[in-house]
């Protein structure tokens, strides 16, 4: 790979966001395409489409001297991105739909790995920040929750290997078609706040940090993974000042050289808020590269990240060595993927119904009954139900499951309650007695910044008052969440308690038919 000057090297660093929907805009793609002929080394990819994306990402690498890296966050598929593209379960979901001794399982999670990864490269993306392999052992996590597998490290580390093997199969070449990544080193599970808006302190000692966090990355960094991703974290068992980004202790002493990591190390988005909202964009990428990051994601300003840079080895606070060290890593990447023979690679037809199958079918066996007796299920009351929707987001995410109800019971009552409910809104609804069971169903999304991971107060409260209701009238009920299971804890009082882990349509069929037969 030719390096022109020390400004194209750090240029190869540099991974700005670009926008698959706005690329069909003439002007925004030409902006797009400067950054290429100037040398960048990538973009992160958000939005878009099947139809036009893959083709403005080939015009944007037409443009370029060096082949560009492209990475999305894929963590449920292609489909998580772009419109027309297969969107599967959550990683939570996945590792409740999949029975690691069954014979059936096992080669449906490969039809799905193989699927997200056909559906990728044949986009024109070649990294994708999957597996989550935070272990989430906080059940008031605002921003991980349903992302990550589980709870303990084990099952983490068993299917982030299925995922990075899956994802990073070699071609008959022996190149790879995707690159997977290992987040958020070095564990985002232990928090309950948010890194998109604030520095996380991670308080657990070296031991359990040993016992917990960091077996799935040092299994990840064995199992071959191609890239890391840095937290933007505190943690004082590794690093009492610094935070993780800017900690050459975690970066370089414990990943690169203590697991032995020769892969890409990148940073988590700069433009989050656990570091911008505290230090100004030039330092914050310099601190980045004196760490060990060899990738710089997202930040607020490409050219502004470049100069700083740059700047930094003009005066002696870089070495130009350490920028090559970076760029040779980038380049043998880019040779992992073929990415030097642009000849060298056709995309595959694909099937999306084939795969939309595969994701309908891991998203209906990922509902779990968590607690009460299954044997109350279905609730064949004869009377029909009162569906309460517990709508967090105000999204009205509630149609497509009450309309699945309604198949099933032929009469549901249905009431949607948005964060702000009030007692005087929630008592017109509460005549129960012309209905045979209560349904509670909830979507509360986990989504950056939103700062919490539990349901509203008013919410929760409303929730309360309904189950009271339920059981002095003597009604079967049932409360599901579609998103955190976690929520759950807080309905003991229902008779059962359902996880769909995500809010597919599949689920929400899955859930409707649990609850009643046709």
């Amino acid at each position: 790979m030719k390096i022109r000057s020390l400004r194209h090297a750090v240029a190869q660093m540099v991974m700005p966001r670009t926008e698959g929907k706005r690329l069909s805009d003439p002007v925004y793609r030409g902006d797009m395409a400067k950054l290429a002929e100037e040398g960048i080394g990538g973009f992160i990819l958000f939005g878009g489409d099947i139809e036009g994306t893959p083709l403005h990402l080939a015009e944007l690498q037409s443009r370029a001297e060096l082949p560009l890296l492209v990475s999305s966050d894929v963590e449920r598929g292609l489909g998580q991105q772009l419109d027309g593209a297969t969107r599967f379960p959550s990683q939570r979901a996945v590792a409740a739909a999949i029975a690691r001794n069954s014979k059936k399982d096992i080669p449906l999670l490969g039809r799905m790995l193989d699927a997200v990864r056909t559906e990728t490269r044949a986009a024109g993306i070649h990294v994708v920040f999957s597996p989550v392999m935070d272990v989430n052992n906080n059940p008031d996590n605002p921003i991980i929750c349903t992302r990550a597998f589980g709870e303990d490290p084990e099952t983490v580390e068993w299917f982030g290997r299925q995922y990075i093997r899956g994802l990073q199969q070699r071609r008959p070449d022996g190149k790879h078609d995707l690159l997977a990544c290992a987040k958020h080193f070095p564990g985002h599970g232990d928090t309950d706040q948010d890194s998109h808006s604030v520095l996380p302190v991670i308080r657990a000692d070296k031991s359990r940090l040993n016992r917990v966090e960091l077996p799935p990355f040092r299994e990840a960094v064995k199992d071959g993974v191609g890239v890391v991703m840095i937290a933007h974290l505190l943690v004082p068992a590794l690093d009492p000042v610094k935070p993780v980004t800017f900690s050459k202790k975690v970066v370089t002493a414990l990943l690169r050289e203590g697991m032995e990591f020769g892969g890409i190390i990148i940073s988590d988005a700069l433009d989050m808020g656990a570091l911008a909202n505290e230090y100004p964009q030039d330092e914050i990428a310099i601190r980045a590269v004196e760490a060990g990051m060899d990738i710089l994601l997202h930040p607020v300003d490409a050219r502004t990240t470049i100069e700083a840079v740059v700047k930094a080895v003009e005066k002696g606070r870089l070495t130009e060595q350490r920028i090559h060290e970076s760029v040779g890593r980038i380049a043998a990447a880019k040779k992992q993927l073929g990415l030097f023979d642009r000849n060298g690679w056709t995309a595959p037809k694909i099937d999306y119904e084939k795969h939309r199958q595969v994701a309908r079918e891991l998203g209906r066996k990922a509902l779990s009954v968590v607690s009460g007796d299954r044997k109350k299920l279905p609730l064949d009351t004869g009377r029909g139900v009162v569906c309460f929707v517990l709508d967090d987001d105000s999204q009205g995410m509630g149609g497509p499951f009450t309309q699945e109800l309604m198949k099933r019971f032929g009469t549901v009552s249905t009431t949607t309650l948005t964060p702000d409910v009030s007692n005087a809104d929630l008592s017109s609804h509460l005549d129960l007695s012309v209905v045979g069971a209560v349904v509670i169903a909830i979507f509360s999304r986990i989504s950056a910044s939103k700062g919490r991971s539990g349901i509203s107060p008013a919410l929760r409260e409303a929730a309360f008052e309904v189950l009271r209701r339920a059981k002095a009238a003597g009604k079967r009920s049932a409360v599901i969440s579609f998103d955190s299971p976690y929520i759950l804890g807080q309905f003991k009082d229902a008779d059962i308690l359902i996880a769909g882990y995500g809010r597919m349509d599949a689920i929400k069929e899955a859930a409707a038919e649990m609850l009643g037969s046709k």
